[in-house]
């Protein structure tokens, strides 16, 4: 399923994805806030990069994030 109006998604393990809400997730974390405004868009990151960043000092639920550009519906 991808449900309408989530611009998170969480790739879980055996493949189950959890569809979200940035505003909704910045503002019940702190990590979540940071996450979202301390790292830069998209366009920001180097070509090296490629949209990905290591998160696994974060704890041991984080492993990467990866951007991606997605067409509005």
């Amino acid at each position: 399923q991808a449900p309408l109006c989530a611009d998170v998604v969480f790739q879980l393990q055996g493949g189950h994805r959890v569809f979200a809400h940035r505003v909704y997730l910045a503002t019940a974390c702190s990590r979540f806030y940071d996450l979202f405004t301390l790292e830069g868009p998209p366009e920001t990151l180097s070509e090296r990069d490629r949209g990905s960043r290591d998160l696994s000092s974060w704890g041991r639920g984080f492993l990467s994030l990866r951007w991606e550009l997605v067409a509005d519906p």
